[in-house]
């Protein structure tokens, strides 16, 4: 069996769609696209995938700090990063993300900390990097 490639540059509805969404150009559904997600959670002290996308491998550097790695790289240093963390052990003092550290296309450390400036592990984490991909 060969494989083949389908070029296209707007995805149309067959008029199932109500409203005035019924195409979108293709460049928008790539560019608009989450290239990388991991839903982390920690259990036993340490990392968990739940869920990801385009997720390799996933190291605990030490407590409240991870790193990511992603299957394929992105195309540069500088992405849009979005985390979203979430404790239940620590509800008095929720815990704050404070930062990506040695970022590369090829890993992203992740760093969080409790408002005591305590590094933390978190129940859950989300993170989402938008970007071009190598």
């Amino acid at each position: 069996m060969a494989n083949g490639t389908i070029a296209f540059d707007t995805l149309s509805t067959s008029g199932q769609i109500t409203g005035t969404a019924k195409s979108v150009d293709t460049d928008y559904v790539v560019n608009g696209s989450a290239k990388l997600w991991i839903e982390l959670r920690t259990v036993d002290g340490g990392p968990v995938d739940g869920d990801s996308l385009n997720v390799s491998s996933l190291d605990d550097d030490a407590t409240g700090r991870f790193t990511v790695h992603p299957s394929n790289n992105m195309g540069g240093v500088y992405n849009s990063k979005t985390m979203s963390p979430y404790s239940t052990t620590n509800t008095d003092n929720m815990i704050q993300v404070v930062g990506y550290d040695d970022q590369s296309a090829s890993q992203f450390q992740l760093t969080s900390v409790d408002e005591g400036n305590s590094a933390s592990d978190m129940t859950s984490l989300g993170f989402t990097v938008h970007g071009d991909l190598a």
